[in-house]
């Protein structure tokens, strides 16, 4: 997801970047210099809104309708149950397609190469800073004369806090930098025989860098840079936003000046100093530019006027307009998060409170949703999970039963398939299945012959007539629950379990009692369990467990979900017992599996 949300993001910003520019050209003369400069700003806050994490654009508030509902006090005292009964329930693993895997390793090696081009720019930058400390470290104190015309521009400039300046041998042109501590840093050659007015020149307009806070902004442009190495798009952008920084701060020191004839001197220094160095250090200010960028300062700098209301009103409309078509990205953002089926958008009028059930989960990653049919109230674990769309494994099997009932191609009466003589990897599944006896043993090629029977195009019909996840099949009707395409959620689980179970669909309730009969795994006194368990599988690893199903006990129903995920072990059987501690901890209890 992030990759994809980068990319759109990236997508995004090109087509801001190129608007700026247009905008910039339409408006140069009606805007005055000081927002052409900060409207750039904008630009690096639309570039930091791709790299924040999935769960700020995706993230859903589990508010219930009463706000001082809290979970209920329920009996405490959990059975284990003894899973020896449930083996046959068990026997559920799906090799989950390698195409996943595959992407997994595509979407790795990206992230690697964009990681080390961050890294490796980062690490330019940080030996230019490195230089930087450097020529500081061997620059000498400056005479008096210059010191105390140094500290007559700082008081005319009305900055307070302590500036050093120092003087260099192994630079060609004036820097400032440094954040906590600033400097400038003049070159030491030539400088005795510089006039004292163009020294001035030179150190307000250094000391003006200082004062914008423009030495900060300088590590931002270089992190903007690095994250964004690969977009040559960002770096003309960025190499514009200096240009305009320059041509700005150039305006601040010409407001200071007054008169024209020191601004005539004022563009002559600048033309002295920039014109024949280059930039040396990237996390500093310098007077060094391109030949074209010179061109445009000092071609502000002849016609420099001061700012009047329109030209204020003009860079604040500009910045406004800007800062509107960043905002506009969030909503693109989070439509990208919640796309491609990833995440799933409940209602908000669901009554929902957590469950504490940390020492049940232990190590492993999952979530849980519990639903009590008469309460009307769900009650959560790991909430930010519980919308996660992810493969569905063997419990899909519930609703192609469903489906193949529906179609005729299996009848409530008429559902036993024949086995087609290949041994698979369960003895149990390595004979003839009727629907109960698959649901009980998840035979894998039972369901299958039923899905390639109904085919893709009837198949996505009907798991979009019941919303069943993203809803995608693919073109594989054999594998499409195997993780390469369709995906469901904790919460949509329990959601279509309360359908099933209500048959709100309008399905012929005799094939919805047999699918409901399929699924029984435990009938005690006035108790009653159904549910489905699933294992996802890469490799001869799982990774994946499911348990889904309801309860129904003391004339009340309980639907619940419970998903796991591991990287080294999670399956339907930890699923099921994790399922029956939480029902447990809630008062239902479940004695035994007959």
């Amino acid at each position: 997801m992030f990759l994809e949300r980068f990319l759109i993001g990236n997508l995004w910003n090109a087509g801001l970047i190129f608007l700026m520019f247009g905008l910039k050209r339409l408006m140069q003369n009606r805007v005055s210099l000081r927002f052409q400069y900060y409207s750039w700003y904008v630009l690096i806050v639309s570039l930091l809104l791709p790299l924040f994490p999935s769960s700020i654009w995706n993230g859903w508030s589990f508010s219930a309708q009463n706000a001082s509902q809290t979970m209920a006090t329920y009996n405490l005292s959990v059975n284990t149950v003894d899973m020896t009964h449930a083996t046959q329930w068990t026997e559920d693993t799906t090799q989950l397609m390698m195409e996943n895997t595959q992407k997994l390793y595509f979407e790795f090696g990206v992230l690697a190469v964009w990681l080390i081009g961050v890294f490796s720019l980062i690490g330019f930058y940080w030996c230019g800073s490195y230089r930087l400390r450097q020529v500081q470290h061997f620059a000498m104190s400056p005479e008096k004369e210059i010191q105390e015309l140094f500290d007559k521009c700082c008081r005319k400039l009305k900055i307070r806090k302590t500036i050093q300046v120092r003087l260099s041998r192994f630079l060609t042109a004036p820097v400032s930098f440094g954040w906590k501590k600033p400097f400038v840093v003049l070159p030491k050659q030539g400088l005795n025989e510089l006039p004292q007015a163009e020294l001035e020149h030179v150190i307000l307009h250094e000391l003006t860098h200082i004062r914008h806070g423009d030495l900060i902004t300088n590590y931002l442009f270089c992190g903007m840079q690095a994250l964004y190495w690969f977009n040559p798009l960002v770096w003309l952008a960025f190499r514009q936003m200096r240009r305009d920084r320059e041509a700005y701060c150039d305006w601040a020191v010409l407001n200071e000046l007054g008169d024209e004839n020191a601004r005539i001197a004022y563009g002559q220094t600048i033309l002295n100093f920039a014109a024949g160095c280059q930039p040396q250090f990237h996390t500093a200010n310098g007077l060094c530019q391109s030949k074209e960028q010179l061109k445009y300062r000092l071609e502000q700098i002849v016609g420099y006027q001061k700012d009047t209301t329109w030209r204020k009103i003009g860079g604040r409309c500009l910045t406004g307009l800007l800062a509107l078509l960043c905002v506009f990205q969030v909503p693109v953002l989070a439509l990208c998060a919640e796309t491609g089926e990833d995440y799933y958008t409940p209602s908000d009028s669901l009554s929902i409170s957590k469950g504490d059930w940390d020492t049940l989960f232990s190590d492993i990653n999952g979530c849980a949703v519990v639903y009590d049919l008469n309460a009307d109230h769900y009650t959560v674990y790991n909430e930010s999970e519980i919308t996660h769309r992810v493969p569905p494994c063997s419990t899909v099997k519930i609703y192609s039963a469903l489906n193949a009932l529906e179609q005729g191609i299996i009848t409530p009466a008429n559902n036993t398939l024949p086995w087609d003589g290949n041994n698979r990897e369960f003895a149990a599944w390595n004979q003839n299945q009727n629907l109960s006896t698959a649901m009980q043993q998840s035979a894998n090629w039972y369901f299958q012959s039923l899905d390639q029977t109904a085919g893709v195009g009837q198949l996505s019909e009907f798991y979009q007539s019941i919303n069943y996840g993203n809803t995608v099949i693919g073109n594989d009707a054999a594998n499409y629950w195997n993780g390469s395409a369709l995906k469901i959620s904790a919460l949509e689980q329990v959601e279509l379990l309360v359908n099933l179970y209500t048959n709100s669909w309008g399905f012929n309730d005799e094939n919805v009692v047999a699918v409901k009969n399929s699924m029984l795994m435990s009938a005690s006194g006035d108790t009653a369990l159904y549910g489905k368990t699933g294992t996802g599988r890469i490799g001869s690893t799982n990774i994946a467990g499911w348990f889904v199903g309801y309860v129904e006990q003391d004339s009340n129903t309980y639907f619940f979900a419970v998903y796991l995920c591991s990287d080294t072990g999670a399956d339907g059987a930890t699923a099921t017992q994790i399922a029956l501690d939480i029902l447990g901890s809630m008062g239902v209890t479940v004695n035994h599996f007959e």
